[in-house]
């Protein structure tokens, strides 16, 4: 504490980054919102995304999952944005350079770092989302272009050779 005192803010800018360090929206947070969504089973009208999985999943109608892929991509660009913005702020110059200035101005950007990292998991969860979604609506309609495929060769259309029902 003596040392902050004096002026040169050594010991206030370790703290903060101890701090902010451990702070939710952290490195490691980040990594792993990416892939939250990963190996989740969304069962869109039926069929499953993830098959094997184990568990269970979420259930939704092609139209309510269609609704959410949209919102969580939408959310995930909006906070790519926002990311840029949260990126820019860690640029801040300090008011003067005497050593209360920055040392006051690099715990600021500290802090800023914190929160573009957080705002930057954020994009990252509804990313995943969005792309989880994704897989599954794909997956919901190979099947369903599959099934219509089947229908086609069986009822003898589009000179398939297959039979009628």
């Amino acid at each position: 504490m003596v040392e902050a005192s004096r002026g040169t803010g050594d010991f206030a800018v370790e703290a903060a980054q101890v701090g902010l360090s451990m702070a939710p929206g952290g490195a490691a947070v980040g990594a792993s919102m990416a892939s939250l969504w990963r190996n989740t089973n969304f069962i869109v009208d039926g069929k499953a995304s993830a098959p094997g999985a184990g568990g269970g999943g979420f259930e939704l109608d092609a139209d309510t999952a269609e609704g959410l892929y949209r919102e969580a991509a939408d959310l995930a660009w909006e906070l790519d944005r926002q990311v840029f913005e949260a990126d820019r702020l860690r640029e801040t110059r300090p008011p003067a350079e005497d050593p209360a200035s920055i040392g006051f101005n690099n715990v600021g950007n500290q802090a800023f770092d914190s929160g573009a990292q957080h705002v930057r998991a954020e994009a990252d969860f509804y990313r995943g989302l969005a792309f989880a979604l994704g897989k599954a609506l794909g997956m919901y309609q190979d099947s369903d272009d599959e099934a219509e495929r089947d229908v086609s060769t069986s009822g003898g259309e589009a000179d398939s050779g297959g039979g009628f029902i």
